[in-house]
Order: C-alpha cells, then structure tokens, then sequence
C-alpha cells in the first residue's frame, strides 16, 4: 500500500512542478513517517527491438527533513528541474522509483554481515560526500571489496562512513503497477556468492 501511495505522491509533486503548480507537501498516510528518501526517475528507451531503462536523473537525503510526503514531494519537484528539458510528456513515459533511507548507523566498512541488495553506504571525507544505493551496487556490480575501492576512488579516503537499510519502490512500466523490489534475489548478488564461496 505505502508503496503505491508514495509513488503516487511522487508522481503528483512532479506533474505539479512541471506545470508551475503549488506542490501537495501533506499526505495523510505520508506525512506521519520519517525516513530518508531517494526519488529516481528512468526513461524508456527502445532500440533494435529491444526495451531498457536509463537513469535521466537522481536525487535525496540519507535523513529525513521534515517527513516523508514533504520530503518526497521537495526533491521530486527539485529532480524534475535538474533534468535538462524535462517536460511532462517525458514523465509519462518514465518509470519513477522511490528508495526509502532508515537506520543510518556509523559503519567500520567491514563487509561481514552487509546486506546486499538491501544496504545502502554514505561516505564523508571532509566536503566531499557520496551515497551508494544498492540498486548502484548491483547495476555497477561494485560487490564485496569492491564497494570499499569505489567509495575510495570517489570521494577519497573516508572519514566516516555509515550503512543503511532501504526498500525501494519501483514502477514496473510508466504509471504503471508499483513493486518493492527485492535485489537480494538477484542473479549477480547470487553469483558474487558463489564466486567468493
């Protein structure tokens, strides 16, 4: 339910922004949560018969704001602006996808006990800033030591480092069915297993 709600939320705040329009910044079911939030979005692209997605723009905070339906609503309408021309037709035939952001804990970077598919990492080093989601780990396959070396190469040595646990919201099609999607299952999480057995 909270997964179609939010999307719907998400979807609204765009739409409104688009259109030059007040945002809704209060939801009923929305504005009693708290919790980080990523909002997405992914254009389809077809080509040679063939159907893939490409990410035109990403945006969030690993701590909420205020609450989620402000939050959400804030950094859609900031997202749909940061994506060069941008208009609602392209929103119709995008997929929009929420990641929410709990339990922001300091991390040691060891890799014992990570929940792939399910982790996300946010790293400091003095200015420079960096967040992980694990869809970026399993699209990037920037699994097991990996991750460490690629937080290195982008924003240096850590000073802090923290972990979080997410659920991602996802649209199986533009407007279409919303889905939770459950990247622990996924076939590169299970072969990196099987490989480092």
């Amino acid at each position: 339910m909270l997964a179609a709600v939010l999307i719907s939320h998400v979807r609204s705040a765009m739409v409104a922004k688009l259109r030059g329009l007040p945002i809704p910044e209060s939801h009923p079911s929305l504005s009693g949560v708290r919790a980080g939030v990523f909002v997405t979005v992914e254009a389809i692209v077809r080509s040679g018969g063939f159907e893939r997605r490409e990410v035109r723009g990403s945006l969030g905070i690993v701590e909420p704001f205020r609450d989620l339906a402000f939050d959400s609503a804030k950094i859609a309408a900031k997202l749909v602006l940061s994506i060069p021309r941008f208009t609602e037709f392209d929103l119709r035939r995008s997929v929009v996808e929420v990641t929410l952001v709990e339990g922001l804990r300091e991390w040691d970077g060891s890799l014992d006990g990570f929940g792939w598919g399910r982790e996300g990492v946010y790293a400091v080093a003095g200015q420079r800033k960096l967040v992980v989601l694990p869809q970026t780990m399993v699209e990037r396959r920037i699994l097991g030591e990996a991750l460490l070396r690629y937080v290195e190469s982008m924003v240096g040595p850590p000073e802090k480092m923290y972990r979080f646990s997410t659920r991602i919201f996802y649209e199986l099609h533009p407007e279409g069915e919303v889905i939770e999607r459950e990247l622990w299952r996924s076939r590169v999480i299970k072969q990196f297993f099987e490989v480092t057995r």
